[in-house]
């Protein structure tokens, strides 16, 4: 006699297959971007882009930054938004939209399970996910701790949104 498909407990939870360092890499890419973004309008110029490349270690002429601007500007409009940069920094091929798509799935969860301060820790998260069968608590700690830029232990439902759609 067959017996009938139990869904997974937390302690049964297969790991997630998720490079997270691949994960940490775009995550402080996205730090990086919105920390050269000076007027927080989404987007940098090539002067900002310079500072930006500069700050990750890749030191580019201001004419290397204008050129790769060119190449990367999808709407022809001067600037880079931060998912034209992720393409510039080849960050898509890197394998994450599964990643993506469960985080997108678990957003509108993850708003209600967010404290007062619209922060997520691991046990949140692990929460959400667990209850989508999705994740173990070692893999929600390891998100976590790869989108975590300010090493308070969380990240808000905002980061998790964001994030979400550029993987």
């Amino acid at each position: 006699m067959a017996t009938p498909a139990r869904r997974p407990s937390a302690q049964q939870q297969q790991p997630l297959t998720v490079d997270f360092e691949a994960l940490s890499y775009i995550s402080r890419l996205v730090e990086a971007f919105q920390a050269f973004d000076s007027d927080n309008d989404g987007l940098v110029t090539a002067p900002e882009l310079r500072g930006l490349l500069a700050s990750l270690g890749l030191d580019k002429s201001e004419a290397e930054a204008r050129d790769m601007l060119a190449r990367a500007d999808a709407d022809r409009d001067g600037r880079l938004c931060v998912e034209e940069f992720l393409d510039v920094m080849n960050a898509g091929e890197l394998g994450l939209g599964a990643l993506g798509a469960l985080l997108q799935a678990a957003v509108p969860a993850l708003e209600s399970f967010a404290g007062p301060d619209g922060a997520l820790g691991p046990d949140e998260l692990a929460r959400v996910l667990g209850l989508m069968g999705t994740a173990s608590a070692e893999d929600c700690a390891e998100i976590i701790a790869c989108m975590d830029g300010d090493g308070d232990g969380a990240v808000s439902v905002e980061e998790f949104k964001l994030m979400a759609d550029l993987l």
